[in-house]
């Protein structure tokens, strides 16, 4: 009888507790989020916190309303603070005339702030910056990156060559142009400043380019190689370049992905490459990847596709394959072996008819 009343009870208890579970509402995820948006900012903005706890803080503070935005300029403004903690608040604040006038402000001074500051604020400036800013904005912002050629401090300057001349600035264009001519007094690592000149269009500067084919830097040979892949003159050695075995891998990787981009006999030897399984892995998957995607934008015969469609097949196959490099190559083989034939109706026919 005891018993009976004992499982009564517990029968009781378990029914109210599932009574009052039942009735209570489900927390609120946009209570929970604000809250959670509360307790980073709160942390991002103590002073007595490790820098490092601070910046964990920074991706949940979300989007700051105008208190926080206030606060996040005022830490910003703060020389005391680290550049890293500095930068965060501002990239974590909207794009206005304050933030805006502060980000120059501080670019304008050589003294507040070090490299990790400017050069951040530099690049984090060049992405929100727009062509709808007006004219006025977009001249102020051009002249604050304009004294940055000059900054004595190496990462500063190239991040300020890396935005003018992406941005196409003719003077930033003609200053690093001039260098190479010269090769002498080149602003900034040779290797950066040949991609910035292909980044530019190298039709534009070919004859300054040219000399640096041979480089001994294999560094700087290979983006001579990319940047040159569109110079007629240059395309045969660098043709050349790609296929030899005994050049840094380096410079064939990236005379494969300049001539993947320019030169309408690619698959002439890039199938090739693809096929020659004593060949790098790296190589072989520069090759493949570059033709196929010169497949996807230039016209090709059916049996040049077919060729290329049965190398791919056969690396996809490949058991042998042990190493890293290997191995992607041929899990990314599999994958576009089925593009191919849902892709290329020449493909998918000679697949069908097998």
């Amino acid at each position: 009888m005891r018993f009976c009343r004992i499982l009564l009870a517990v029968v009781a208890t378990l029914s109210l507790a599932a009574i009052v579970n039942a009735q209570t509402p489900a927390a609120d995820p946009a209570v929970l989020n604000r809250e959670a948006q509360r307790i980073a900012v709160q942390t991002f903005l103590d002073r007595t916190r490790p820098e490092k706890e601070r910046l964990a803080a920074v991706p949940k503070i979300g989007f700051p309303d105008a208190t926080t935005a206030a606060s996040l300029l005022a830490v910003a403004a703060d020389r005391t603070e680290s550049d890293a903690i500095r930068l965060e608040a501002l990239k974590k604040h909207r794009f206005d005339d304050k933030w805006l006038d502060l980000v120059l402000k501080i670019l304008d001074d050589p003294n507040d702030g070090g490299e990790l500051l400017d050069s951040g604020l530099t690049e984090h400036l060049n992405r929100r910056a727009t062509f709808k800013l007006p004219a006025d904005v977009r001249q102020r912002i051009q002249t604050t990156w304009r004294k940055l050629l000059d900054d004595p401090r190496d990462r500063v300057r190239l991040s300020a060559y890396r935005v003018l001349v992406a941005n196409h600035d003719p003077v930033a264009v003609n200053r690093l142009s001039e260098s190479l001519r010269r090769q002498s007094g080149i602003p900034i690592p040779l290797d950066e400043a040949i991609e910035l000149l292909d980044l530019n269009g190298p039709i534009n500067h070919l004859n300054v380019l040219r000399p640096y084919l041979i480089h001994g830097d294999p560094k700087v040979r290979a983006r001579a190689a990319r940047a040159l892949a569109a110079d007629a003159q240059s395309r045969g050695s660098i043709v050349q370049m790609a296929n030899d075995p005994q050049l840094a891998a380096e410079v064939r990787l990236y005379a494969l992905r300049g001539l993947a981009r320019e030169d309408e006999r690619f698959g002439s030897y890039a199938i090739a490459l693809v096929e020659n399984t004593r060949e790098d892995g790296d190589v072989r998957f520069a090759a493949m990847h570059g033709y196929a995607g010169r497949l996807n934008y230039n016209r090709s015969s059916a049996e040049e596709q077919i060729r290329f469609a049965l190398a791919v097949e056969r690396i996809a196959a490949d058991q042998e394959i042990r190493s890293e490099s290997a191995n992607r190559l041929r899990n990314e083989a599999r994958k576009l072996l089925e593009h191919l034939k849902v892709a290329f109706p020449s493909v998918k026919q000679f697949y069908d008819a097998r």
